[in-house]
């Protein structure tokens, strides 16, 4: 019976002889990456110094071979994957992306996992990290984190470091028995009237009218404006430019004939990158980039803001940097001062995404809209009801239509 060949990348027995001359020769055979099995031999002046000098070789083997080579073995760390991993993604994704992944694997995964062989990334090993983390962690960032260490592991399987991804054999992460998921929750009617009231006003509470103009000085009363009458995210926001808003507008045909539009076009977004700062850079995906048309109250605000001179690239909402140059607004500061005004408005817990909710909200309940339309406007491949639209108003819409259909069809039947 033939011997079964060594596996790729592996070495046979290691013999350690003295030769004819007293010197001392480890050798073995292996398994080249190009399939082909050769004798290895190292010479040392002991046993152990020709043993070790054959490991080195068989390492410097593993890593690559004459014919084309795979970074990855089977005896690679974890950690050298994830490095590789990361290479990609900077090829391959935006700034804003890599950086979270850095963040994510430098403070969670690496230190778990980072030391262990690839060959040790085995299905129960990587399902106890993962089940370590749900004390931590909420369940979506823990399926964050998950899809990291899975786009590791691939890379490793690509190199054939791996036979298989192990993450792949895990069950899908829920939410904890017991934890409800948080519903969305945008503005009511009622709040929107109370928050656009009280930027607007000024108290005659000095310490109120402090906040008011704070508020007012770092734009929010425009700033809310624009994102409740566009669904933009902070960072798509604070990059849109003076060149991106067209109130002119665009020619749709109506019923009633032509029409012009105004419209502003999402083209960018800005983000913190560790070791880069304040980043402008395209949206993360095609859905992302849009055309939006603006509501009256928007347009009224930003024609205002046009009219102030500036350069068509500038910001409409900039910020002055170090060196007194106009550069884009941090979104941290814009979260920095909502934070401390809010509970003077009796919001205490609005974030600048509630008012991306609130236009979700605005939007499902336009039945004139589809679904394609809705998620075409927040920039989204579907429109994500679960997640964005808020629920438990009081829509009193409801009794009128109730009424009509049940109280109408019975005084039809009495009719009849």
């Amino acid at each position: 019976m033939a011997r079964p060949p060594l596996p790729i990348g592996t070495p046979g027995t290691i013999q350690v002889v003295q030769d004819g001359a007293g010197a001392w020769v480890a050798r073995c055979r292996f398994r080249d990456h190009d399939g082909v099995t050769r004798r290895l031999r190292k010479h040392g002046p002991s046993k152990t110094g020709a043993r070790n000098a054959l490991h080195d070789l068989i390492r410097e083997r593993q890593r690559g071979s004459s014919t084309g080579s795979r970074e990855l073995t089977p005896a690679s760390r974890f950690s050298d994957a994830a490095n590789l991993f990361l290479a990609k993604i900077e090829r391959k994704r935006e700034d804003s992306t890599h950086a979270l992944y850095v963040f994510h694997l430098d403070s969670t995964i690496l230190p778990a996992l980072g030391a262990l062989r690839l060959r040790e990334c085995s299905v129960a090993r990587i399902d106890a990290f993962l089940e370590a983390l749900e004390p931590r962690y909420a369940a979506n960032t823990r399926r964050k984190l998950r899809s990291i260490v899975s786009g590791v592991l691939q890379v490793a399987v690509l190199h054939e470091a791996l036979a298989s991804n192990p993450v792949r054999e895990l069950e899908r992460i829920e939410q904890p028995k017991g934890q409800r998921k948080a519903k969305p929750r945008g503005l009511t009617p009622e709040e929107r009237r109370a928050l656009l009231l009280w930027l607007d006003s000024s108290s005659d509470d000095v310490a109120v009218l402090r906040k008011q103009q704070l508020a007012r000085s770092a734009d929010l009363p425009d700033l809310v404006r624009f994102f409740l009458g566009t669904g933009l995210r902070i960072g798509e926001a604070l990059a849109t430019r003076r060149l991106d808003v067209n109130l002119d507008g665009v020619s749709v045909e109506g019923a009633d004939g032509s029409l012009r539009v105004p419209v502003v076009t999402m083209a960018g977004n800005v983000t913190w990158v560790k070791g880069k700062g304040l980043v402008r850079h395209d949206g993360k995906t095609e859905a992302a980039l849009r055309v939006i048309p603006l509501p009256q109250f928007a347009v009224d605000m930003l024609r205002r803001r046009l009219d102030e001179p500036g350069d068509d690239d500038w910001p409409i909402f900039p910020a002055a940097g170090r060196d007194g140059r106009v550069t884009y607004r941090w979104p941290a500061n814009v979260r920095r001062t909502l934070r401390s005004v809010r509970q003077d408005v009796g919001l205490d817990w609005m974030t600048p995404h509630t008012w991306r909710r609130t236009y979700a909200t605005i939007l499902d309940d336009e039945v004139t809209l589809t679904d394609r339309m809705k998620a075409d406007l927040m920039g989204h491949a579907h429109f994500l009801k679960d997640a964005y639209v808020s629920r438990g108003e009081l829509h009193t819409g409801a009794a009128v239509v109730l009424h009509t259909a049940l109280m109408g069809s019975s005084n039809s039947g009495a009719a009849d």
